[in-house]
C-alpha cells in the first residue's frame, strides 16, 4: 500500500496531470521555430518529441554512442555550452537545465536571447512538473502530450496487492533508498524497496551494499542498471553462485540507462515493465 501522505496527495496530483493535458490539447501551433539545447537530456527529449526541423543545435554529448537513440540529424550543430556557439545560430528559445552552462544561459538572457530553465526530475513529482514545463515550452508536440497521457493513465492505476521484496544494485554496489525516482517506480509498481526498509537505509537516497548484504536480504527481485559493460550480469554472476541463481531463475530486471541521466524518456515503459515482472513472479 502507498503511504498514507501518497494518498493525501493524489487529488491534488490528479488536478496537476488534468491541468496539464488540458495544457498541451490547447497549445497553439504557432511556437518556437529554432530550439537550441546546453542539457544533455532536453537534448534526447527534443530529438524524440519535436519536428527535428525545429532544433538547430544539441549539446555534443548527444554524438556520443552512450547517448545517442538515433542518428542525429545533419542540420542540427553540436555545442559545448558555450554562448557564442549559439548566437550565430538565432534561435528563438534555448532549453537549459538547473545544473550545466549556466553561464552561458545567464549570458545568452543577458544579450536578449529567450532562455528557459527546465526543472530536473529525481521523483515523480518532479517529473509532472518537467513535463508541463516542456508542454508550456514546445507548444504542440503528439508524442510529448502522447507520453504525458500514458504516464498519467499508468499513475491512475491502483497500486498491486501484497508487495514483492526488490533490491537495486548500480554500478560500485550502490542501492537506491527512499526518496528517488527509481525507489518510487518500485512502488508504484508493487515492490517493496528493501533497500529503503533496513535501519542502516531507511531514510538515505543513496549507498553503497556489499553484495554479500544483498544477497542477505533475499530480495525477491534483483534489479540492476544498465548501461555499463563493467556491470554486465555476466560480471556479476562470476562474483557469487547466489547472483547466478538469480540470473537462471529469472528473477532480474535491468533499469535501462536512459532512467538515470532522461527518465522522461523511459519512466513510463520502466512503470509497465516492472508491473508486468511483478505479475510473472507473483504467477
Amino acid at each position: 500500500m502507498p503511504p498514507e501522505d501518497s494518498v493525501d496527495r493524489a487529488p491534488a496530483r490528479a488536478t496537476r496531470w488534468l491541468g496539464l493535458l488540458v495544457l498541451l490539447a490547447a497549445m497553439p501551433v504557432a511556437a518556437a521555430e529554432r530550439i537550441a539545447s546546453l542539457n544533455l537530456c532536453l537534448d534526447q527529449l527534443l530529438l524524440d518529441w519535436v519536428d527535428h526541423r525545429r532544433i538547430v543545435s544539441v549539446t555534443w554529448l548527444s554524438a556520443n554512442e552512450h547517448y545517442r537513440r538515433a542518428p542525429l540529424p545533419d542540420h542540427v550543430t553540436l555545442n559545448r555550452g558555450r554562448a557564442e556557439e549559439l548566437l550565430s545560430l538565432s534561435p528563438d528559445l534555448v532549453l537549459a537545465g538547473q545544473f550545466g552552462a549556466g553561464r552561458a544561459a545567464a549570458r545568452l538572457q543577458e544579450l536578449g536571447m529567450r532562455v528557459v530553465i527546465i526543472p530536473d526530475a529525481y521523483n515523480l513529482a518532479q517529473l509532472q512538473e518537467q513535463l508541463q514545463a516542456l508542454g508550456t515550452e514546445l507548444g504542440e508536440s503528439a508524442e510529448l502530450l502522447h507520453q504525458a497521457r500514458r504516464l498519467e493513465r499508468i499513475l491512475q492505476q491502483p497500486v498491486p496487492g501484497e508487495p514483492v521484496s526488490a533490491m537495486i544494485l548500480s554500478a560500485n554496489n550502490i542501492t537506491y533508498g527512499s526518496g528517488m525516482l527509481e525507489h518510487e517506480l518500485l512502488e508504484r509498481a508493487g515492490f517493496r524497496n528493501l533497500a529503503a526498509g533496513t535501519a542502516e537505509g531507511a531514510g538515505e537516497q543513496l549507498r553503497r551494499v556489499m553484495l554479500e548484504e544483498v544477497i542477505a536480504a533475499e530480495p525477491q527481485l534483483l534489479v540492476l542498471y544498465g548501461g555499463e559493460q563493467a556491470f554486465a550480469l555476466a560480471h556479476l554472476a562470476a562474483r557469487h553462485p547466489v547472483i547466478r541463481r538469480y540470473v537462471d531463475s529469472g528473477r532480474v530486471f535491468t533499469l535501462p540507462a536512459e532512467l538515470g541521466f532522461c527518465p522522461a524518456l523511459v519512466a513510463a515503459d520502466v512503470l509497465e515493465a516492472l508491473k508486468q515482472k511483478r505479475e510473472s513472479l507473483v504467477r
